[in-house]
């Protein structure tokens, strides 16, 4: 779809070394039948600023969202994915078409790359309604186990609620909103890794409220011990106590 805005910046190294090109996509993690064109994250970023410039927005994410529907997942690039997603977050609109916008994004996602960088990139939550925008979080986080969309979906409701929603006054309502995903032993991977690492950011902005969840909370023993795992691995909670 927008393969011709890509091309040239493909990384030269990733089509010349083999070993270079399998380390790239071992770190993605891609699913099965994912194409790669092997961009780095900021000429993706530079890429998106120009199509939102560009005046020509609207129907790049049209003939995105056509091709995702029609054709599924795996006729879109990965960086044509990401480029999807980091245009989502840099364009001016408001919170009603962002959000109406994303929704028809996420079938898209199905890797962590392409979940963790919208999440990390979507500055646009500091301008809008925080009740609207949570009401919307809450939604993503409410996604029935038997969607085929279940895993980042629910992913990025997490990493949004991590990037926007663990200061002071709102951090309980997000522990609130983990115990009512009823999650259980054995979620899928990324679903683990989103509430461990979610955890341990928690653990560092507020160790007492961190605790005192963590150790009256229902999720299961394989999310606590990942959370653990990634609090020692931080430079910032590896000395503090995650019990």
């Amino acid at each position: 779809m927008i393969e011709e805005l890509l091309t040239p910046h493909i990384c030269g190294r990733f089509l010349s070394d083999e070993k270079y090109r399998k380390g790239h996509i071992s770190i993605l993690a891609p699913s099965e039948g994912t194409r790669i064109m092997g961009l780095h994250t900021p000429e993706m970023k530079l890429i998106a600023k120009r199509i939102v410039s560009s005046g020509n927005k609207d129907n790049i994410l049209d003939g995105l969202q056509k091709q995702l529907t029609l054709k599924g997942k795996e006729s879109l690039y990965h960086e044509e994915r990401m480029v999807w997603g980091l245009v989502l977050d840099y364009m001016l609109v408001p919170l009603e078409e962002r959000l109406s916008r994303i929704d028809k994004f996420l079938p898209s996602i199905d890797n962590w790359a392409i979940c963790d960088n919208f999440c990390s990139n979507s500055k646009w939550v500091e301008k809008v309604d925080k009740e609207a925008l949570w009401e919307w979080i809450t939604s993503l986080l409410s996604t029935p186990k038997d969607s085929p969309h279940y895993e980042f979906t629910v992913r990025t409701g997490l990493i949004m609620s991590m990037c926007h929603f663990l200061d002071e006054g709102v951090i309980e309502r997000t522990f609130s909103a983990l115990e009512k995903i009823h999650l259980t032993e054995g979620e899928p991977y990324y679903i683990k890794m989103g509430t461990a690492w979610l955890l341990a950011t928690a653990l560092a902005k507020n160790t007492p409220g961190t605790r005192l969840y963590v150790n009256s909370c229902t999720l299961p023993k394989d999310i606590l011990k990942l959370y653990a795992r990634k609090a020692r691995e931080s430079r910032i909670t590896k000395e503090v106590s995650p019990f």
